[in-house]
């Protein structure tokens, strides 16, 4: 058995909020994307142990409850990112990228709004790494 990955509570919830304001980006939320973050979840994340699995889930499913904003959440992560770069390998960043991957094709294909997330997502990883 691997030894687990270290990740804050905090940085779980803004995990959250940012796969909830990828899924979110186009004004509605669809259950394939649902489905496809849960399965990702499951199937990917396993090394940073169940725990944050589901604080991850719990916060998406927050933001979902409240309806918030997706650029809202989305910037609340971009905060954190920046404030916090340190914590985000290059592993990490990786199953963040896909993770968001599979939410945005999940439900036909990208749309504008998603492919403007994950553009934005990747410019503040880059900015972070500087």
């Amino acid at each position: 058995m691997q030894p687990q990955a270290i990740i804050s509570a905090t940085l779980s919830e803004q995990l959250g909020n940012l796969f909830y304001a990828i899924a979110k980006a186009d004004g509605t939320l669809s259950i394939e994307e649902y489905i496809s973050f849960s399965e990702i979840l499951e199937g990917q994340w396993g090394a940073y142990g169940e725990k944050n699995i589901e604080r991850i889930k719990k916060q998406f499913n927050k933001a979902q409850k409240e309806d918030l904003n997706s650029t809202d959440c989305f910037e609340a992560f971009s905060e954190y990112l920046s404030k916090n770069p340190n914590v985000f390998t290059k592993s990490l960043k990786t199953l963040i990228f896909e993770t968001s991957n599979a939410i945005v094709y999940a439900f036909a294909k990208i749309n504008k709004s998603e492919l403007n997330f994950m553009a934005r997502l990747s410019i503040a990883f880059k900015n972070a790494d500087i």
